[in-house]
């Protein structure tokens, strides 16, 4: 390996660093390919979202369409090394909160949108002060590890109960066949040892392997096409996403900001964001540092403060264009572990780790929302896309929160957590802090860090 040091490259504004694409970023195929595709349709999961809040389908493009340039601009405008996406565990309780106040029905109302924006502008605030103070480190580590547990298998079980039982015809009912196909390939690719076992030994499972969802998203696209479950209307030419009708419906600048009420409503759903996003920030680092032995020629500046303030400034420039909690988070796990492995591989391959993460998202996201023709084949299959985000999404919660505990009381603790968190309700309303209180308390009351218990089994 060539051992000339990299020099960081790009222009430095306050404790950011913008990187222009070409300039400062090379173009890599590899990583663009994938982004047209893979990121694209992932992107346009948060559609059904909002067009269940009552947004038309152009216009949940357009919030797809704004979602995606924030997230973009997290390595391309701030300068952040870790590959973005959404605060994704916390999106199965956001939807569960807004079904519970009979929102999620495909009517538009102005209070939904004030909800989402309490949400938003609540996130936002938390970030950049605990960002700013350094309090955020503190916090997240004198949180007991059951209750952290718990309220992301809280996250699981919401996401599993909304796919398989309350909201089984949306999601499976129209397309059961190419739903169960989708998730069958996704969940093989994503989690099975025997299939990673094999895709070791051989080229061709990697490569699936290495394609994330695209893989089962494409099987699936074409079983569903054959069995009548799916139809095409693809329409050619160019269309531009009307940006200015979201604003006008959904932007606290246009319908007016949330009543105080709102802000204390969804509070232990931020808080819960909170937590999960600061488990990005370690998982993304702990990634980078481990990648950062293999390439000694590029040290990556890793800034959790710097981290705290860019989420946070996207989240303040998307609560006042278009409230959408929680796609402005800190890592795409799936996608950061793939660029950075092949950073690892040397500078042949990838000499900067920035030109891996700006090819796969600049060129990768944004553009794709003006094109007709991918917008329209897209349409039938966003809930698909929706779908299997969830699941695989409740399963990796599921085995991360199982391996932050160990002691029988602890994983006692952590169940009972999750199920209120999931299913808690007050007033008819979803309570996620119904399951924090209890969690706490039962963590306060049950665990002692000072004498080893018995392990499980």
């Amino acid at each position: 390996m060539n051992n000339e040091i990299i020099k960081e490259t790009g222009i430095k504004w306050g404790p950011f660093r913008l990187r222009i694409p070409f300039l400062h970023m090379r173009f890599l195929t590899s990583e663009v390919l994938q982004g047209l595709v893979i990121s694209g349709a992932t992107a346009l999961a948060g559609a059904p979202v909002v067009m269940a809040l009552g947004l038309s389908f152009e216009q949940a493009v357009a919030c797809s369409l704004i979602a995606s340039f924030l997230i973009t601009s997290g390595p391309i405008i701030f300068g952040e090394p870790l590959a973005p996406g959404w605060v994704t565990p916390a999106l199965p309780l956001v939807i569960a909160f807004f079904i519970s106040k009979g929102f999620f029905d495909g009517v538009y109302r102005e209070e939904a949108f004030q909800y989402m924006a309490a949400m938003c502008i609540e996130f936002t605030a938390i970030i950049i002060l605990l960002g700013v103070s350094g309090f955020g480190k503190v916090i997240v580590e004198k949180i007991p590890n059951a209750l952290k547990s718990g309220i992301i298998l809280g996250a699981a079980l919401a996401a599993f109960y909304q796919i398989f039982f309350s909201d089984f015809d949306r999601y499976i009912g129209s397309t059961p066949i190419a739903m169960i196909t989708i998730l069958t390939i996704c969940t093989i690719t994503t989690f099975s040892e025997p299939f990673k076992r094999l895709a070791s030994k051989n080229k061709i499972l990697s490569i699936i392997g290495s394609l994330g969802l695209l893989p089962g998203f494409l099987i699936a696209t074409l079983v569903g096409f054959l069995v009548g479950e799916i139809n095409f209307d693809i329409q050619s030419g160019f269309i531009l996403p009307p940006v200015n009708e979201v604003f006008n419906l959904t932007s606290p600048f246009s319908i007016d900001f949330p009543p105080s009420s709102y802000y204390l409503e969804v509070l232990p759903l931020v808080i819960i964001g909170y937590l999960l996003l600061f488990g990005d920030f370690v998982t993304g680092t702990e990634i980078l540092k481990d990648a950062q032995k293999n390439r000694p020629d590029e040290p990556i500046t890793i800034d959790i403060n710097r981290a705290h303030n860019s989420v946070g400034i996207r989240n303040l420039l998307g609560a006042s264009i278009n409230p959408f909690f929680p796609t402005q988070g800190a890592l795409w796990t799936g996608v950061h572990v793939v660029i950075v492995e092949r950073w690892k591989q040397g500078p042949n391959i990838m000499k900067s780790l920035f030109d891996g993460i700006g090819s796969y998202y600049l060129m990768g996201i944004p553009l794709l929302f003006f094109v007709l023709p991918f917008i329209t084949f897209m349409k039938p299959l966003m809930i698909l896309a929706l779908g299997v985000t969830l699941v695989l999404t409740g399963l990796a919660c599921s085995y991360v929160a199982m391996s932050l505990v160990k002691r029988n009381s602890e994983i006692a603790i952590s169940i009972v957590t999750a199920l209120f968190v999931a299913f808690g309700e007050y007033k008819g309303v979803a309570a996620p802090w119904i399951g924090i209180v209890i969690g706490l308390v039962l963590s306060l009351l049950l665990v002692d860090s000072n004498i080893e218990e018995e392990q499980v089994g």
